[in-house]
């Protein structure tokens, strides 16, 4: 059977209004020898019918229509359909540079890499697009350092649509989106990158997020607060937990993570009811309290002055704001 070199999944959702434009930034890469997977995901609006039509003007589009089942799963349907050598993935709202695909799978074989990834710029609703700055650096990693610098997340970012991943690296090693799961990016990258031999990451910019005012990923928490919260444990208990396992050296860097999510989560509790919040609320304060020490001490890094630190990871969450509003207030912030 021919397997172009690239397939790029994209799941549709309600996207009749931008789903043209997006996709036509894949028909457009400077590598044409790529398919391009839809999956209209149970759309309610005319995505369907617009996948349909795209399909009809170009041989290299492939449309499957299902109920809606989420992103996750749309993926994993993607990825079974898929025949390029190398996989990868854009949501139906953004636009992938025109090199993407070339680049990316360029640096793939040039490296024989299991993962090859680039960077992002981000666009407002207003059109302005920021994260404009990259080195073009090359960097090349092995299992550990990968793992290493994915944690650290300075050369290597979370989102799977920067990135091109081998499909037998995929099959072979069982990779999958967890289904139900808001955490997708974070989960999948992460098992990725524990079995990853060479991982190849260059500092250009390849893809076009849109950040939407009106987005999922900013209103979630607002709507589901519960399953923020329960999938938010989920991901920094099983990230920490299997780095513990094959990683110990690592240890400190997935703390990190955790304990950075904690401070999220706080935020996001602190606009809410606490009883409202638990039994999370309490963990994410028990969590902080035994690891008080790297709290503490990597203040910086999570924005915060010592004392803020202490104040939130010991009092409840509003005081901690509270306080910070007075210093703010008094120029000593």
């Amino acid at each position: 059977m021919y397997s172009p070199l690239v397939s790029i999944i994209v799941p549709v959702y309600q996207a009749e209004s931008f789903l043209k434009e997006s996709v036509s930034s894949i028909l457009n890469q400077t590598l044409q020898d790529i398919e391009i997977i839809l999956i209209n995901d149970g759309s309610t609006d005319h995505s369907g019918l617009l996948c349909d039509d795209i399909a009809k003007t170009d041989k290299r589009v492939v449309v499957i229509h299902q109920p809606n089942a989420g992103q996750s799963a749309a993926r994993n349907v993607g990825m079974k359909r898929a025949s390029g050598k190398y996989i990868g993935f854009m949501d139906n709202d953004d636009f992938l540079l025109p090199n993407m695909c070339e680049c990316l799978y360029n640096n793939a074989i040039k490296h024989n890499a299991d993962i090859s990834g680039g960077s992002y710029m981000i666009k407002d609703n207003n059109g302005d697009i920021t994260n404009k700055s990259h080195s073009q650096e090359e960097y090349l990693f092995d299992n550990v350092s990968g793992m290493e610098n994915y944690l650290k997340q300075e050369k290597i970012d979370l989102y799977v649509w920067t990135k091109l991943y081998k499909r037998d690296f995929i099959k072979n090693n069982l990779l999958h989106f967890e289904e139900g799961r808001s955490e997708e990016d974070w989960l999948f990258n992460h098992s990725a990158f524990f079995v990853a031999n060479s991982i190849i990451v260059q500092d250009i910019p390849i893809y076009i997020y849109w950040e939407r005012s009106n987005s999922t990923c900013h209103t979630f928490h607002k709507k589901h607060l519960h399953k923020y919260l329960d999938d938010t444990c989920y991901r920094i208990k099983k990230i920490e937990n299997e780095i513990s396992l094959k990683y110990p050296l690592l240890i400190t860097l997935a703390k990190r993570q955790t304990i950075s999510a904690c401070f999220r989560m706080l935020f996001i509790i602190s606009k809410n009811s606490r009883i409202e919040c638990e039994p999370y609320y309490s963990r994410i304060k028990s969590y902080l309290r035994q690891n008080s020490k790297q709290v503490i001490k990597e203040h910086d890094l999570w924005g915060m002055s010592k004392t803020g630190t202490i104040l939130a990871a010991y009092t409840p969450p509003t005081l901690y704001f509270h306080f910070k509003k007075w210093k703010h207030a008094n120029d000593i912030l």
